[in-house]
């Protein structure tokens, strides 16, 4: 993949993925696939998006699924800094279709240097999930 805008005028780049097509862990926590992203002075100007990766999710009713931001000052120990997408299924919401996006957050400035993507299951649910970093033009 090489960097592209889309419809709504973002940009994404091929190596600014936190997670990519990552199985979402089976009633456990897990770091993202992408491995931490070096923010710089870019907090401003970036958004995290997550959406359903090429599996749907299945979260059964009653159980949760959550992607959170952790961030670090130097690369090693992290802190939860913000939810950006959370679910707690119930009457069948936990059935979403691949390449539905489930929710943005704008990167905090406050954020330290470092960020990455952690899910969260307290199920052995499945689906595969995407959490990407998306330039906003200025």
């Amino acid at each position: 993949m090489t960097n592209q805008v889309n419809l709504n005028g973002v940009l994404i780049s091929a190596d600014d993925f936190l997670v990519k097509d990552q199985t979402i862990p089976s009633n456990d926590s897990a770091d993202g696939n992408g491995g931490s992203f070096d923010l710089g002075n870019t907090q401003n100007s970036l958004e995290v998006v997550a959406e359903v990766g090429s599996v749907d999710l299945a979260i059964t009713d009653e159980k949760i699924f959550s992607i959170k931001l952790f961030d670090s000052a130097d690369n090693s120990s992290f802190e939860e800094l913000a939810t950006v997408y959370s679910l707690t299924a119930a009457g069948g919401n936990g059935a979403i279709v691949a390449g539905t996006e489930l929710g943005k957050l704008l990167v905090p400035p406050d954020a330290r240097r470092y960020v990455k993507a952690v899910l969260t299951t307290n199920n052995a649910d499945t689906g595969k999930v995407n959490v990407f970093l998306a330039y906003i033009p200025r």
